[in-house]
């Protein structure tokens, strides 16, 4: 057992900058981590320098923020969000990520849902995978930090108070307790408890259920963004997400029949639509029948300068490679489970609930509320990540000596093997199905009922003995199930429809109902029996 002041579950952005600033601090750090997470995707990043509008500012981006909420965003959230991406952009610049530039200024798109142009981006790739390369080699040279690939499984508590973190080898399933005086949690997301998802298979929602037992508050757990230009054909980059700033750049949406569909309700096209509203809008001409077989509607980047096509280094040679030439031909795209909106409950300085908890990036909930801007992951990253770091050292004291105590009260101290049996991989793949099917983008009472029902008589069969061993894969699989419900159980509450929540069998939004869900272990029980509460 080792102990430290911090540890940072996630290696994501969000996670390495909550270590760099808690290091910068003087607090030691450990950082856990088995993969990158969502941040390998990461395209570009709203921040309001004004650079290609004068217009622009950090209070018009806020106001963007709570309007692509649909009013569930937290107004102060928003408002420390857009002010801090400015700052930390700057820095990671400085660290030499290399965004682009003309001259002093920033070049910036205009990403959907965006009143300005302000999306920043890094010339020739993903800015995601750049900023973790930058920030993973400055944070490996520095004393009192370390990283151990190892898969968090639970929040070691006494109380309402976090005393350290149990962790595991990827492969062989040997425990690892650690002593510390506060984690930030930066692994979030829920995209691959889907069938058709544009997250990486290491992201179910992890953070989510740590959370949960620990006794955290969730909120919003019903709102998954469902990414809209989604590639479905040719098979080669079935499951590509093409950026929706080509919209800023003259690219548009045609239906079966080769209209631009988006027309008929927005005379002024395609350009800054918030991305709920073109999912809802490509899923009605799914309905209507005026998509492709498979509910595909055609991107139209014809009328793109070449050389602005150029400017998508990572997408168009690709899309070229693959038989695909954006300025030649339509691509087929349809949405795809993409971004958890809701997570942790947090506070402005990113503290849960629970004393010590910290949450940053898609862990978190109440920025977004029931719907993301496009490049809105990005800022979120960038200032949660900061704030939760320095607020995680500013916890940082003396580490207790319990987590092991505690740890041996709730488990076997012994190495497991972690892969799923062939009957608990059949179990994933009905649970994904399941969510795809029943909480996708049109939703209802019955089905929602029936996926939560099939769901929890999935985590009685599977459920865990009294003190497993952590890196049984059954913890894993239960943890899987647990957030699934949780999804499931926000949506069935919300009886109305709003941004990323739509409900065939209550399709107005009431104004009434203006407020998040929110889940606690005890208030979910009296509810319905979720998985795993008992």
């Amino acid at each position: 057992m080792t102990a430290f002041d911090v540890v940072v579950v996630g290696r994501g952005v969000a996670g390495l900058l909550a270590a760099l600033k808690a290091s910068d601090a003087g607090a030691s750090v450990l950082v856990l981590g088995t993969g990158n997470g969502a941040s390998a995707w990461l395209q570009g990043v709203n921040v309001a320098f004004g650079h290609a509008d004068a217009r622009d500012s950090p209070e018009t981006h806020a106001a963007d923020i709570l309007e692509e909420g649909y009013g569930l965003g937290d107004a102060g959230i928003a408002e420390d969000t857009a002010a801090d991406a400015l700052s930390v952009l700057h820095e990671l610049d400085a660290l030499g990520v290399g965004f682009a530039r003309e001259g002093d200024r920033y070049r910036q798109r205009h990403a959907s849902g965006s009143t300005y142009p302000r999306c920043c981006f890094v010339p020739g790739m993903m800015w995601g995978p750049r900023t973790q390369t930058v920030l993973t080699e400055i944070l490996l040279g520095r004393p009192g930090l370390r990283f151990e690939k190892a898969r968090a499984v639970r929040l070691l508590c006494d109380g309402n108070r976090v005393y350290g973190v149990l962790a595991v080898r990827p492969r062989s399933g040997e425990p690892l307790v650690y002593d510390c005086s506060a984690v930030v949690l930066a692994s979030g997301g829920v995209g691959s408890l889907f069938a058709h998802s544009t997250y990486p298979s290491d992201v179910i929602g992890s953070s989510y259920a740590m959370a949960f037992h620990a006794g955290a508050e969730l909120i919003d757990m019903e709102f998954i963004q469902f990414e809209p230009l989604v590639a479905c054909q040719p098979k080669a980059i079935r499951g590509y997400v093409v950026p929706t700033t080509l919209f800023g750049d003259g690219a548009t949406l045609r239906d079966r029949a080769g209209k631009r569909f988006l027309l008929e309700t927005r005379p002024h096209g395609e350009a800054g639509i918030g991305k709920e509203t073109l999912v809802l809008a490509m899923a009605e001409m799914a309905r209507g029948g005026r998509a492709g077989d498979v509910g595909e509607v055609w991107l139209d980047a014809r009328e793109v300068p070449e050389a602005t096509l150029e400017g998508y280094p990572w997408l168009y040679p690709y899309l070229k490679k693959h038989g695909i030439d954006p300025a030649r031909d339509l691509l087929p795209v349809l949405p795809a489970a993409h971004t958890s909106l809701g997570g942790i409950a947090v506070d402005r300085r990113r503290r849960s609930s629970v004393r010590g908890l910290l949450a940053a990036g898609e862990a978190a909930g109440g920025l977004h509320g029931a719907g993301r801007l496009a490049g809105g992951s990005g800022t979120d990253v960038l200032a949660s990540g900061a704030r939760a770091g320095i607020e995680a050292a500013a916890l940082a004291g003396p580490p207790g000596s319990g987590a092991m105590e505690i740890y041996r009260s709730e488990f076997r101290p012994e190495a497991c093997p972690t892969r799923p049996s062939p009957g608990q991989s059949r179990m994933l793949a009905e649970t994904r199905e399941l969510m795809s099917r029943c909480c996708g983008i049109w939703r209802n009472r019955e089905d929602l009922i029936f996926a939560f029902e099939r769901i929890r008589a999935l985590y009685d069969q599977t459920a865990p003995p009294d003190r497993p061993a952590p890196g049984n894969f059954s913890v894993r699989l239960a943890d899987i199930l647990l957030v699934a419900g949780m999804v499931l159980e926000s949506a069935r509450r919300r009886t109305e429809s709003r941004g990323a929540h739509q409900r065939t069998d209550y399709p107005a939004t009431d104004p009434a109902k203006a407020r998040s869900t929110s889940l606690a272990w005890r208030a979910l029980a009296q509810a319905a029996k979720p998985p795993g509460s008992a």
